[in-house]
């Protein structure tokens, strides 16, 4: 929620200074109680963190990137909450992070709010006009990734507290999930919103609200244009993503043995469309994009022994029986939207893929 401005040179922003806080807090916390414990998870983690030390001495002769501060932070992360002895009060957060998120979406369209740019240049905080009428009014909330991440945002948070809180809150969560996520207009994510809202409520056998939740949908993309976003391509917005996935697959087919076993490192390739930039060409092109693919991206990132190393930090969930647990849906969400997103390493976004795995580890 809060946005990315310089605070010091490329070094330091906004939206970095909770995670300053935390780790402080957290630290502290660890090496009072003496929390070294690590579980085969955390071991894992460590393993990944090596991998990428070890990555970008390779192939930038530098001992720290900007990756491997963020996996310092999810380790961190790890450590206080799966050590702690204390049952931490944040069972609403999630629940007020999803109302403040999409709240600011409804509100941002409605009364046409814009809060001008972020340090990245590209899209508006908040409303975004466009020639376009199907487009016009798109929303983007604080962090960086556009208004796709923002609904991926409000979609994880929406169906997170769906599945969490008493069926009481479906039509509270439902139609501010609906219309939050639609005025981003973001396709790829108001289907998965609906896929998992269906799930839930076909689940608990809840018919009326499934049938009201239909009519909701219905009426939103009747009046806000949904269906002319739908079966509209002018802004090439499928076509790119197909041409970005199609580039990204042939540079990792046709790239060196050594590339694709360790992978490329991060920021060092963009995508946008067919093209493929090195990221010292970013002031070229202010349009910074991954391949709309997280795994694809990924791949090229960290290649094969990268990959495999990451899969082992959720081996727990294959090791455990599958049931309808709020952090296992919520991990599944992830997953399920990282195929057409860049969710994974959009780490203003992905924090909450650790939160509630780790959860779930402590829960379990």
């Amino acid at each position: 929620m809060i946005p990315h401005f310089e605070v010091y040179g490329p070094y330091l922003h906004t939206d970095d200074l909770p995670i300053f806080i935390f780790l402080s807090i957290a630290v502290t916390y660890i090496i009072k109680d003496k929390m070294f414990v690590l579980d085969t998870t955390g071991k894992y983690i460590v393993l990944f963190l090596i991998f990428l030390v070890l990555q970008n001495l390779y192939i930038n002769q530098s001992l720290l990137s900007s990756d491997i501060y963020r996996f310092v932070f999810y380790f961190v992360l790890y450590i206080f909450m799966t050590n702690s002895d204390s049952n931490f009060d944040y069972f609403y957060l999630p629940l007020i992070l999803f109302t403040i998120v999409a709240g600011f979406a409804v509100g941002a369209y409605v009364f046409e709010l814009n809060f001008g740019n972020d340090d990245y240049q590209t899209w508006n905080i908040g409303f975004n006009p466009s020639d376009l009428d199907y487009l016009k009014g798109r929303i983007n909330g604080f962090q960086a990734g556009g208004p796709n991440s923002f609904a991926d945002l409000i979609t994880i948070t929406a169906v997170y507290s769906l599945f969490k809180y008493k069926n009481s809150y479906v039509f509270f969560i439902v139609p501010l999930a609906l219309f939050a996520v639609i005025v981003t207009y973001s396709r790829f994510s108001l289907v998965v919103l609906m896929l998992f809202i269906f799930l839930k409520l076909i689940k608990e056998k809840l018919y009326t609200e499934l049938i009201v939740s239909i009519l909701i949908l219905l009426f939103a993309a009747n009046s806000l244009g949904v269906y002319e976003r739908f079966i509209n391509d002018d802004n090439n917005g499928i076509s790119d993503r197909l041409l970005m996935l199609e580039a990204s697959t042939d540079y990792f087919i046709s790239s060196s043995l050594e590339s694709k076993l360790i992978g490329n490192g991060s920021n060092k390739l963009i995508f946008e469309s067919n093209n493929i930039y090195l990221y010292d060409e970013f002031e070229k092109n202010p349009y910074s994009y991954g391949p709309h693919n997280s795994f694809i991206f990924y791949l090229i990132n960290y290649g094969i022994v990268g990959i495999l190393l990451y899969i082992l930090i959720f081996m727990a969930l294959f090791k455990r029986r599958l049931q309808f647990d709020t952090n296992l849906i919520t991990v599944a969400l992830f997953f399920v939207l990282s195929w057409s997103t860049d969710l994974l390493h959009n780490h203003s976004v992905s924090w909450f893929l650790y939160f509630v795995y780790f959860t779930y580890l402590k829960a379990e």
